[in-house]
């Protein structure tokens, strides 16, 4: 706003020193005046003031980038943390794909927004109003045509909008489409290479990225049409001041000088407008972004209220106090009849910090096993890492090991076997009083569902109360509940 201040008198002054220096010019050789009284301070005072106008616009545009990457980073990460406290219950509603583009290429789209918009519509509504004030104290006829005219840019630009509104969010629509199928592909493409399909994706991915040029031009040959029709119409509104202020001056009704300072503040007068116009076109899929940052960021400040952990919880009539403290409970019945369910309400129940979980789709992250296991840029105990990766019976595989990606050997007993060692990290670096597992021991061999048995054992010996959704029999459970669809 500061900038947008100096930028404003900078114009200002600059505009009424090039009137003065025209003038001293125009009348020095018209004969009209004496030559030798042409002085050249306006013009030491017009190159300053220009090279100090183009340093306020080289300052404006960095400041505005760097707002932009800081309120980019700010977003990125409260939406990280809204995700966080969400829970996996939201999360799996929602795709890999959509979460990582809502968190990457989306949030990079509120460049234009932050850096180009919001700044435009400072900058509009200081410089406007102040250039109008400006203009109609030199000249109230000129003032006047210019407020007469200055509303005619935001009502075509609003009926320009309503235009272009529908073609752009096709766009992004498509956008969105073609970045998930593609994220997709990419996470999948080992597994389509083995069965033969990569080449049909890449017809697919050629089909959709030609529909995607084309509905590109479509919106580029709108976006150029409703500039053109800005610039039509603010042109004209210029050029009603010039005609006036040139039928005047042929009738020596006002000086040139303040002809000249009001014909080249008029164009300033609407240039910002145009340009809020301009890049409001530019930073549209920025403004859809920021909702669906904001509308999540604000869900994780307003979740739905969860029951306290005193509270009574039936689910399918089982409820919380079921589960006796310090014991190992399996959860069994035929599939469908809500177990998993069951298992996620009573984790939600459940304060964050007193739960360990195990769901029953292990989602590595890509890093290292060890990364996996303790979380990124932590340092570990180890003592109880050792101790965790013995009771998972994670002994085939280095925890050094990259994994979290498609290209990744790691089979699906060996990721169960990272959820267990990291559930059971967290156990006991964290003192957590629940484990929740769902179907801990679907992947492996009879020798590591032997030592997962024995590990619960150990654990539920501890204090810890131990929950396990499978199909398979817990040995180690002391009391089972199955749950049927009656």
């Amino acid at each position: 706003m500061l900038l947008a201040v100096f930028s404003t008198l900078s114009v200002v002054v600059l505009a009424r020193n090039v009137a003065q220096f025209v003038s001293q010019v125009f009348f020095s050789t018209s004969g009209n005046g004496d030559s030798s009284a042409l002085q050249t301070l306006p013009l030491v005072v017009i190159i300053g003031v220009g090279l100090l106008r183009g340093a306020l616009i080289w300052l404006q545009e960095w400041l505005a980038i760097t707002a932009a990457n800081r309120a980019k980073a700010q977003l990125r990460g409260r939406l990280i943390d809204a995700i966080v406290r969400l829970g996996s219950n939201w999360a799996n509603a929602k795709t890999t794909s959509e979460l990582s583009i809502i968190a990457t290429s989306r949030l990079e789209a509120l460049d234009p927004y932050f850096a180009k918009f919001l700044p435009q519509l400072v900058y509009t509504a200081i410089i406007t109003p102040v250039l109008t004030i400006v203009i109609l104290m030199a000249d109230p006829l000129s003032g006047i045509e210019v407020i007469l005219t200055l509303p005619l840019v935001p009502i075509f630009m609003i009926f320009i909008g309503w235009a272009t509104q529908a073609v752009q969010q096709k766009q992004l629509d498509a956008t969105n489409r073609m970045s998930m199928h593609f994220t997709e592909v990419l996470r999948g493409v080992t597994i389509l290479r083995i069965f033969g399909r990569a080449e049909r994706q890449l017809e697919t991915i050629a089909k959709t990225s030609e529909q995607y040029r084309v509905r590109t031009l479509k919106v580029l040959r709108v976006s150029f049409l409703s500039g053109f029709a800005l610039e039509l119409i603010a042109s004209l509104a210029v050029a009603l001041v010039a005609v006036s202020i040139g039928l005047r001056l042929v009738d020596g009704d006002i000086s040139l000088r303040t002809g000249l300072f009001v014909l080249l503040l008029a164009p300033e007068a609407f240039l910002p407008l145009k340009m809020v116009g301009a890049q409001f076109h530019a930073s549209s899929e920025g403004v859809t972004a920021s909702k669906q940052v904001l509308d999540i960021i604000d869900e994780a400040k307003n979740p739905e209220p969860k029951p306290d952990q005193s509270q009574r919880l039936h689910v399918s009539g089982i409820k919380i106090e079921d589960f006796a403290q310090g014991q190992i409970t399996a959860i069994q019945g035929p599939s469908g009849v809500g177990k998993t369910t069951l298992l996620n309400t009573l984790r939600s129940a459940l304060a964050t910090s007193d739960v360990a979980w195990l769901p029953q789709n292990i989602g590595l992250l890509p890093g290292t096993v060890l990364q996996n296991i303790v979380g990124p840029a932590v340092n570990p105990d180890e003592k109880k890492l050792l101790l965790a990766t013995q009771l998972a019976a994670l002994d085939d595989i280095s925890l050094d090991q990259q994994v979290g990606d498609a290209t990744s050997a790691i089979s699906g007993g060996q990721a169960q076997r990272v959820g267990l060692a990291r559930a059971f990290y967290r156990v006991m670096a964290e003192s957590t009083p629940y484990l929740l597992l769902d179907e801990p021991i679907s992947a492996l061999d009879q020798a590591r569902v032997g030592v997962i048995n024995a590990s619960l054992r150990q654990l539920s010996g501890n204090g810890t109360t131990v929950i396990a959704v499978s199909h398979q029999p817990i040995e180690s459970a002391k009391y089972t509940m199955v749950v049927g669809s009656e």
